[in-house]
């Protein structure tokens, strides 16, 4: 008997897929590594990597593990034969399989996550701890959480501006969104719509409390949290505190004096000015 290892997963079509494999093994008998393998006919190292690695497995050897294992399956449970348990359960494991691999093609053609600056993801999860289209979920905070929209045609910076450089290195945080895997598949198979996903990133800023997340995201910007200063976003993220009067304060000095920000009247003033604080 020999239970293996599993693979550390987040939520999904991937980590479904690989628990079923882990239970059939279990209900199998727990049949090693080698006696598999030499059942059906495979390294016992690629048959290892099936269960224990992230990656998807080939079909081909995914369902000949699983039609191995049915085998050895003794109990189906009341009133089922045996022929019926391994029929269900192979096309249960094909539609698994499947769906991992369109989850798997669909995170690789992703790719990197938006580039942004801790300032800017900290800002999008105060806003929306949990996936903004379907909260609240259980799924933790990953690295490709965090996605870009598809910015309007009308609203793209013009080709001469774009290659010229002088567009911010760091996304717009009004172009990202916190997306649980279930939200970003729904997104590639087109039942999220990009007005939708917009109209969701929206909505948070009229959240309770979303003009002290912006008063923070602020303050780090000015203080040197991005590469870039746009004003654009700045100006923008100014408004929504400005809009709150539980926000209102008197005029204060950020940078050693180098800003003034005015949250009354929505200004920054960039000079030399007095600063009593250390930053």
């Amino acid at each position: 008997m020999g239970v293996i290892e599993r693979p550390d997963l987040p939520p999904g079509a991937r980590r479904d897929l690989n628990q079923e494999l882990h239970t059939l093994h279990r209900r199998a008998g727990l049949p090693s590594v080698r006696e598999l393998a030499k059942a059906v006919g495979k390294s016992a190292s690629g048959v290892h990597n099936a269960f224990r690695l992230a990656k998807v497995p080939e079909q081909r050897l995914t369902m000949a593990i699983v039609d191995r294992l049915t085998l050895w399956v003794r109990d189906w449970g009341v009133g089922i034969s045996q022929t019926a348990g391994i029929e269900k359960t192979l096309r249960r494991f094909e539609r698994l399989w499947h769906q991992a691999k369109y989850e798997e093609e669909a995170l690789a053609g992703q790719g990197e996550p938006p580039r942004m600056s801790d300032a800017t993801r900290r800002l999008l999860f105060a806003l929306s701890p949990e996936c903004s289209m379907s909260h609240p979920t259980r799924q933790l905070p990953q690295p490709h959480d965090i996605v870009a929209l598809e910015e309007p045609a009308a609203t793209k910076p013009p080709a001469c501006l774009r290659k010229t450089g002088l567009q911010p290195e760091s996304p717009n945080p009004w172009h990202l969104i916190h997306l649980c895997r279930g939200c970003q598949r729904r997104r590639e198979t087109g039942e999220l719509t990009e007005p939708e996903l917009r109209a969701a990133r929206s909505t948070l800023d009229r959240r309770p409390g979303a003009a002290r997340h912006y008063a923070a995201y602020l303050d780090q910007m000015l203080l040197g949290a991005e590469g870039v200063i746009d004003m654009n976003v700045a100006g923008a993220a100014l408004a929504i505190v400005k809009a709150d009067p539980e926000m209102a304060a008197t005029p204060y000095a950020l940078n050693h004096g180098e800003v003034v920000v005015d949250r009354t009247h929505g200004c920054l003033q960039w000079g030399h000015h007095p600063c009593e604080d250390d930053h």
